[in-house]
């Protein structure tokens, strides 16, 4: 059956099923998973949660039937109203259902949405690793992220624009492995995740990303990583800006405001809580800047000035109920 994933969901489509993968939904109804979504006569939703992606964005007019899957029951409004609800253990319940599933094939529709994404997938990431220039543009990073992402490795992210960039277009296959906080603008988590995940993974090496306005909401928590040694590599995107709220003010109102800040150094910031700082200065250092990060003991500080310029599009063909 052909499958979205919200942001949450990341990692729990194996890759041996990428090829029903449509992508992930979430935030903002203009993604081509959305456009699989909306072609759906049904809808099972497995775990979800609706904070991450409210039906309202997705279901609004829709008249098609809903089947609720979860450990608890369905939280109802007008636009979320399950024909069945299946309540208890969601492993269980699936595989209970799997072998009455009689169909050997996908629709035609399904399959001409699902093979013109996956051709969309493979020349945006083409594109994406030619991408060079300065400051940065997201997807150079989201590509040399995805090269990096090795099994044995933990994602943990933040809040912010860098974000939206990461979860809709960094693919993982692996439960957990990419921790993606949603739907609370929870800004400042990415650094004390980091923390908790090298001591309950002491084996896998970890990274924390957030953007210069987020890391500054906990960038305290050094300490707390320097005194426990702990070996992780906290990645920190620059444009010196609150950026997502800077796009949606300029979507709601035609201008910002109170979303600068002044330039934090991010290396002395570092060097001044014992910990230890690099800089990405190019494309060509992402990979190899990484690399050494991950080779030095204790907690890394890494800073990478980012090209924005192209944010605008995270927001485009949204409904302007969902700035805020």
């Amino acid at each position: 059956m052909p499958v979205v994933g919200t942001f949450q969901a990341a990692g729990a489509i194996g890759a041996h099923l990428f090829d029903n993968f449509g992508g992930r939904v979430g935030q903002l109804a203009n993604q081509p998973a959305d456009r699989l979504l909306d072609s759906a006569d049904l809808v099972i939703t497995i775990g979800c949660d609706p904070v991450e992606y409210p039906p309202s964005e997705w279901n609004r007019t829709n008249p098609r039937k809903l089947i609720h899957i979860d450990v608890l029951p369905a939280d109802f409004d007008n636009s979320y109203r399950p024909y069945v609800e299946l309540t208890g253990d969601i492993a269980q319940t699936l595989n209970a259902l799997s072998p009455q599933l009689k169909r050997s094939r996908r629709s035609a529709l399904s399959s001409s949405i699902l093979e013109a994404i996956a051709a969309e997938r493979t020349q945006l990431s083409r594109d994406s690793g030619l991408r060079g220039g300065l400051p940065i543009h997201p997807l150079r990073l989201v590509f040399e992220l995805q090269q990096l992402l090795s099994t044995d490795l933990t994602l943990c992210l933040d809040r912010g624009s860098f974000h939206l960039w990461i979860a809709r277009h960094l693919y993982s296959f692996k439960a957990r492995q990419v921790l993606i906080t949603n739907g609370q603008q929870t800004l400042g988590v990415a650094l004390p995740w980091a923390i908790a995940a090298s001591i309950v993974r002491p084996a896998d090496k970890v990274l924390s990303i957030s953007g210069d306005g987020g890391f500054l909401f906990s960038a305290m928590e050094l300490e707390t990583a320097v005194r426990l040694k702990a070996n992780i590599v906290h990645m920190v995107w620059i444009d010196g800006t609150y950026d997502m709220v800077a796009a949606q003010e300029k979507l709601k109102y035609g201008r910002t405001s109170g979303i600068d800040f002044g330039p934090v150094d991010v290396v002395k910031y570092a060097e001044a809580f014992g910990a230890k700082g690099l800089m990405i200065r190019t494309p060509d250092e992402i990979t190899p800047v990484l690399k050494r990060a991950f080779d030095l003991p204790g907690p890394v500080i890494v800073g990478v000035h980012v090209d924005y310029r192209d944010n605008v599009k995270l927001f485009e063909m949204v409904n302007e109920a969902s700035i805020h």
